[in-house]
């Protein structure tokens, strides 16, 4: 969930530029920031119209760029999904293992990264602003799922075929 600076800062953002701010806006703000996950427009648009409220494709994409720009908000493309946003924490660096059998998308902070990040930078005299990590490969439930059929297929070619 969005705190109240966050909710100030966008509001501050969309004066700032001459935007009004309107109950749409304010309604897809908060939907965003109850989102505990990756989400894309289009879900983001189905749990607004699920919620009674009528916003067109158009604004959701337009907001959502909005909050990008304004740095509350991330836009990634994550595995094959297209662009996923996320809410970004100010201060805090994630990476992402993503499945490529059923998209699921994993967080996770791993100091020895940052650890050799910050060694390769200071190696080489560059200053950081941010990096992207993005594993891709197979969840557990989808690796299990595959191990049959590559057992078969292992079988069948290490069988000679006698005829």
């Amino acid at each position: 969930m969005a705190d109240v600076r966050e909710k100030e800062q966008f509001l501050r953002f969309l004066r700032g530029r001459g935007q009004r701010v309107t109950g749409e806006r304010l309604a897809l703000f908060d939907e965003i920031f109850s989102q505990h996950r990756h989400i894309d427009a289009e879900d983001l648009l189905g749990a607004m119209k699920a919620r009674g409220l009528k916003i067109s494709r158009a604004t959701v994409y337009r907001n959502l760029d909005l909050l990008v720009e304004c740095g509350l908000a991330r836009k990634q493309r994550l595995g094959s999904r297209g662009f996923l946003y996320e809410h970004v924490h100010p201060g805090q660096q994630h990476d992402h293992l993503v499945c490529t059998g059923c998209g699921r998308v994993v967080e996770f902070v791993s100091p020895g990264i940052a650890a050799l990040q910050t060694e390769i930078c200071r190696a080489h005299g560059f200053v950081p602003a941010r990096h992207t990590l993005q594993i891709t490969g197979l969840c557990n439930d989808c690796a299990e799922k595959e191990r049959p059929r590559d057992s078969a297929l292992g079988a069948a070619k290490a069988k000679p075929a006698y005829l």
